[in-house]
């Protein structure tokens, strides 16, 4: 993912005017070349690599959702090479993005009893691993599109997601894994969103649902996986999906409340005015830093720092800071991402895929009576309200 993110941001930066054609091509000759040497398995690339050698590293793996990123980035590279190649000759580089995309084969990560995408091969153990992305919304369905665009994946896979939907102050969405912002609006980045398309109305759902939770708790919105205010013994920040519970499957998601500025710069594309006044919050509260915004914000009690005030976390990842820089890009530039991977034909044949409609009739489950309890999370005397067990939570089902 992040290898594609760095071509992104590249071509990005030429985009909105921070370097030269020229140089913009030399970056992406230097990271393709690179690329096209590195050892791969079944055309994916490994988890991770020694920087030195360019051997991979142990324990080796192959990720999903990190090769789906990375092919669906390459896309919008091909689209920039071929609207480019008129100002000189870069048939090579086409050829070496070309070859990529062919030769990663996602029929290696599909399970056909499941009818889902493992998260991964584990090359140590040879075999796949036994978990599987099974919900539209998550950050995975890039893989998804990808694999079927590639005719690697049948169609069923996409039918096969799950589309549980759950419901707040009149409006409906998709649950995901965790509720992050990182799993509805990452993937948008490239994917084209149709109005009032299911996945349109969960990535709104999402947005105001990260705005009452925050609402409730008075702090600034914008939660997902990130960074957070605690270190390990090499004095690195932990890491971990922080999201909101009410649209999350996982169990202690109101345990967390950690601030992270992506999140917001991700729903820029539908809260413009509301983020950028967001945005401008977190700044006063010194979130600003040597290369931009910091990771985020820790508001979590226990780990809040003297005084009670919470705690920034003082780091950049690149990863976020590409998101971030990416959407502003789309801003800027009418979706020029989007449009750049929509171009190339086996993507406009399936994103009929995308425009799938919210449904109007719902069948509405509970196996079980609801359990509320107090929240362990306690802000400014204000308590959000959530289920013992997440399983049991009433959901609206197709």
């Amino acid at each position: 993912t992040n290898i594609g993110l760095e071509l992104l941001v590249v071509i990005s930066a030429y985009d909105l005017g921070f370097i030269s054609f020229k140089k913009t091509m030399e970056y992406l000759n230097k990271i393709l070349t690179v690329v096209a040497s590195l050892s791969k398995w079944n055309g994916h690339l490994y988890n991770w690599y020694n920087i030195k050698d360019l051997m991979p590293l142990k324990p080796r793996y192959i990720s999903s959702v990190d090769s789906g990123n990375f092919i669906g980035y390459l896309y919008i590279v091909k689209s920039f090479i071929v609207e480019n190649r008129f100002r000189g000759d870069y048939d090579h580089l086409l050829e070496i993005v070309t070859k990529l995309i062919a030769e990663a084969d996602f029929t290696k990560l599909y399970s056909e009893k499941n009818k889902l995408l493992s998260i991964g091969f584990d090359l140590e153990n040879n075999r796949l691993t036994d978990s599987y992305y099974d919900f539209l919304a998550s950050e995975a369905r890039q893989a998804s599109l990808i694999g079927i665009a590639k005719k690697d994946l049948p169609v069923k896979h996409w039918n096969a997601l799950s589309r549980t939907l759950t419901s707040l102050n009149g409006y409906k969405g998709l649950i995901s894994w965790t509720g992050t912002a990182f799993e509805y609006l990452m993937p948008n980045i490239n994917l084209s969103i149709y109005k009032g398309s299911l996945l349109d109305e969960s990535s709104k759902f999402l947005i105001m649902s990260q705005m009452e939770y925050a609402k409730k708790l008075e702090v600034p919105w914008g939660i997902s996986e990130s960074a957070f205010n605690l270190k390990d013994l090499n004095n690195n920040y932990q890491y971990k999906a922080i999201g909101i519970p009410w649209l999350g499957l996982k169990r202690g998601l109101e345990d967390d409340l950690v601030i992270s500025p992506y999140s917001t710069f991700l729903s820029l594309e539908y809260e413009l005015e509301k983020g950028i006044k967001n945005l401008k919050w977190l700044e006063k509260l010194g979130m600003i830093g040597r290369y931009g915004f910091y990771e985020a914000i820790d508001y979590t009690p226990g780990r809040k720092k003297f005084k009670k005030r919470p705690a920034i976390v003082k780091t950049f990842m690149a990863h976020h800071q590409a998101l971030s820089f990416l959407s502003v890009n789309n801003l800027f530039n009418a979706n020029i991402l989007k449009r750049r991977f929509s171009s190339n034909p086996e993507i406009e044949a399936v994103n009929i895929l995308l425009e799938e409609r919210m449904p109007i009739q719902m069948i509405i489950t509970k196996e079980k009576k609801e359990k509320i309890v107090k929240n362990k999370l306690e802000l400014n005397d204000v308590y959000i309200e959530k289920s013992v067990d997440t399983a049991e939570k009433e959901f609206n089902v197709l």
